[in-house]
């Protein structure tokens, strides 16, 4: 093969920080003699005039001003479909720039063009769930599938989650990384899963049953979806006194919304120190990464990618200050991603975990999510600027609410905007109380006074269509149509 194995996770974990640094500028080297078989790259540096060779060092990305790529470059529309194969490593291309390889040597041997092809074919894609545009799609070689079930590997490792559980994903079935990175996390690693693909696949109330005869011990799934099953469990009074560990991804969980799933588990019997761990990723990084604690940050794999953390001009940040996560694929083939600005905003822990003692970067879990809402991330409500992520974190949080749904809407003829939410409370609630403590709360943060309005948690199951698509209509923007129909 053209490429050496990967480091031994055991091992990367006790390295200190210079010798990870020097890892990371030799696989940096190496994918320095491979990124011009992506034509967007061929491109970028021809047209900057950048020599791949002279980029040897991590620290040589900023040096040399290696334009970031962003999510405009590569996002697929009607008009230029071909856009994401521009990032694909392909060495039909343009064979001579193989290192070591001449089109002399692979027309007589065949078993270099054997690993050709398993190192470079793709056999493999995830899209992204595409809410302001088309899917992009991310293209995976057996070599990066390889990588795929060792992200797996290390992902249980570091949860400390043993090989004779029984393991439930109610990540949607789709060709997701969510979904996927469960099912080789689990055969990697020797344990049983059932990989039901949620509810649109499955159905709740029999995923539910089967958690039950099972006794599952751990539920790997989207937050949301989680919460949603467990209400389930409750009104259904479904015995999952058996689950020990959650493991949560594909959204943000504040910590409001982590013990509000907790609370729930223990009234479907789980023990009061279930575990609850959450999960990092982005489809276009090709991998996930995970706590190892439930405080910890999110664990790296330095051998597989490298991470800078920018400020809003594009420069590095001290270390520990929060900027825009910018990732750098450091061993793969397939789709791979040069100084990729993911949108989100996040700050890099160093030195030993203190919980686990590893030695490798971690994300501060505290990251806010650019892709949880794509589309109205930020947006202008009654003139003001309004973080919808943080409307989700808030809400979400919340004593008094079950489920809630925000809409979007004009008003009047005037073109005012109107944000309607419907929530369902606990049967306990008090109803004035609540709307009084959720309007207070909404305001406070926001500055924008909401409709509220009291709805019954079936009803707001359908509206939100929990069953059947893959990431839930938690906030819906009717403004433009509305516009429209007028």
């Amino acid at each position: 093969m053209l490429h050496k194995p990967l480091t031994s996770w055991q091992y990367l974990q006790k390295m200190s920080e210079r010798k990870q640094k020097r890892l990371q500028n030799e696989k940096l080297r190496q994918m320095m003699r491979l990124f011009p078989l992506a034509s967007y790259y061929h491109s970028l540096f021809d047209v900057h005039k950048i020599p791949f060779k002279h980029i040897k060092q991590t620290k040589d990305l900023g040096i040399a001003q290696i334009p970031f790529t962003t999510k405009q470059d590569i996002v697929t529309t009607m008009e230029h479909p071909e856009k994401a194969a521009a990032f694909v490593l392909d060495p039909k291309k343009n064979l001579r720039l193989l290192p070591k390889l001449t089109t002399l040597k692979l027309f007589f041997s065949k078993k270099l063009k054997e690993e050709l092809t398993e190192e470079f074919k793709p056999i493999h894609v995830h899209f992204t769930t595409g809410r302001s545009a088309m899917s992009i799609p991310v293209l995976y070689t057996k070599y990066d599938l390889e990588n795929l079930r060792e992200a797996g590997k290390r992902m249980m490792s570091l949860l400390k989650i043993p090989n004779d559980v029984r393991v439930i994903n109610v990540f949607p079935f789709a060709p997701h990384l969510a979904f996927w990175q469960t099912v080789y996390a689990t055969n990697e690693n020797n344990i049983f899963g059932l990989h039901t693909g949620g509810g649109r696949s499955m159905g709740s109330e029999k995923i539910l049953q089967t958690m039950e005869r099972m006794k599952a011990e751990a539920i790997i799934g989207m937050p949301s979806y989680v919460y949603h099953l467990l209400s389930i469990a409750q009104e259904k009074h479904i015995d999952l006194h058996s689950v020990r560990y959650v493991l949560l991804g594909g959204e943000a969980v504040p910590p409001g919304y982590r013990q509000k799933i907790k609370e729930l588990l223990c009234l479907n019997g789980a023990p009061a120190d279930v575990k609850i761990y959450t999960t990092y990723g982005f489809t276009e990084g090709k991998i996930a990464w995970t706590q190892c604690h439930e405080e910890s940050g999110y664990h790296l794999y330095p051998d597989m990618e490298y991470i800078e953390i920018i400020d809003a001009e594009g420069n590095p940040v001290a270390d520990g200050e929060s900027g825009e996560i910018v990732y750098t694929s450091l061993d793969f083939r397939g789709t791979a991603f040069l100084r990729y600005k993911t949108g989100d905003i996040g700050s890099l822990q160093t030195g030993p975990c203190p919980y686990c003692g590893a030695k490798t970067p971690r994300i501060n879990p505290a990251i806010t999510r650019s892709s949880d809402i794509l589309s109205i991330q930020h947006t202008k409500i009654k003139g003001m600027f309004v973080d919808m992520n943080a409307v989700a974190a808030v809400l979400s949080s919340n004593q008094f609410i079950v489920d809630w749904q925000i809409v979007l809407e004009k008003k009047d003829k005037y073109d005012l905007d109107e944000v309607v939410l419907s929530v369902a409370l606990h049967e306990n609630a008090d109803k004035n109380h609540a709307k009084e403590e959720i309007l207070r709360e909404f305001v406070s943060y926001f500055h924008v006074t909401p409709k509220i309005v009291l709805v019954s948690k079936e009803e707001l199951r359908k509206r939100l269509e929990m069953e059947t698509a893959l990431k839930e209509k938690r906030i819906v923007d009717n403004r433009n149509i509305e516009k429209k129909r007028k």
